[in-house]
């Protein structure tokens, strides 16, 4: 299952991909990529923070598909294998997702009866 910290290590490694490439083409994405630790790393959920940017970057396999196009184009090879990783993460979290949601009918039975519930 996975969870915030894969894509927190995916963005750190990403980060230290592009800083250690020693060029100002990366520099602006480098701060782009802080930005979003940074985001993360304040949200009260960033499990929920991040099933949200996986539906915004990787919704399904065609859009992930056109996106590692794109990067394959514009990044180095380096570059491009960390980014690869971390939409990756961010595609099975799109996946993922849709199976948690769904729980039967005794799933539920159960989580009531840790609430006192029973219906």
């Amino acid at each position: 299952m996975i969870n915030y910290k894969d894509i927190e290590l995916a963005l750190v490694e990403i980060i230290k991909v592009i800083y250690s490439q020693g060029t100002k083409k990366y520099d602006k994405m480098g701060l782009s990529y802080i930005g979003y630790l940074k985001t993360m790393q304040r949200k009260r959920d960033p499990d929920d923070h991040y099933r949200y940017v996986a539906k915004q970057r990787a919704p399904n396999e065609k859009v992930y598909n056109e996106r590692m196009a794109d990067f394959e184009d514009w990044y180095n090879e380096e570059v491009y294998q960390s980014l690869e990783k971390l939409y990756k993460l961010y595609l099975l979290l799109t996946n993922q997702e849709e199976v948690v949601q769904k729980k039967s009918i005794e799933e539920v039975n159960e989580m009531l009866k840790l609430h006192d519930l029973e219906i």
